[in-house]
């Protein structure tokens, strides 16, 4: 059987548009991103947020809950409503209000 360029190039196009040949540098984000301890890098693979909201997010550290990026005019409401089930604060929220010595006092 012989393929001609076009049907080369169709079968090119068919396993890229699948994902068979996607770059192993962005992997696919498993769960909530922390925005105390994402990179600027992991902030702007979220969907929506460009590198200047990333750097506005990271200014803004720490946050003890996703609301306070609304609250501090880091995001508008409907961008944090995108991003909501996607972010989350963890554990490093509580170093904000909590004990900062780290003895427990």
């Amino acid at each position: 059987m012989q393929v001609g360029r076009l049907g080369t190039l169709a079968l090119a196009l068919l396993l890229t548009s699948c994902g068979l040949f996607r770059s192993r540098e962005n992997p696919l984000i498993t769960g909530p991103t922390n925005l105390n301890t994402a990179s600027l890098e992991e902030l702007e693979r979220l969907p929506g947020v460009t590198p200047s909201m990333a750097g506005r997010i990271l200014a803004g550290r720490p946050y003890s809950d996703v609301d306070e990026l609304v609250d501090r005019k880091i995001l508008s409401r409907r961008e944090l409503e995108r991003l909501r089930k996607k972010v989350t604060v963890g554990e490093a929220a509580q170093k904000k209000s909590g004990d900062q010595s780290g003895t427990g006092r």
